[in-house]
């Protein structure tokens, strides 16, 4: 059974990783606040 070295990240690498994740997670809290102003729009307008 062949041993598999596990590989080291290149901090080039890990910046994309960083900037791919802090992306994610602005697209979901703008989507969770974008959500919450219309709802509260919508329901306060009827």
């Amino acid at each position: 059974m062949p041993e598999d070295k596990p590989t080291r990240r290149t901090p080039a690498q890990i910046r994309a990783g960083n900037r791919r994740l802090g992306l994610v997670l602005l697209i979901v809290v703008a989507a969770f606040f974008a959500a919450a102003i219309v709802k509260q729009l919508y329901f306060s307008a009827h």
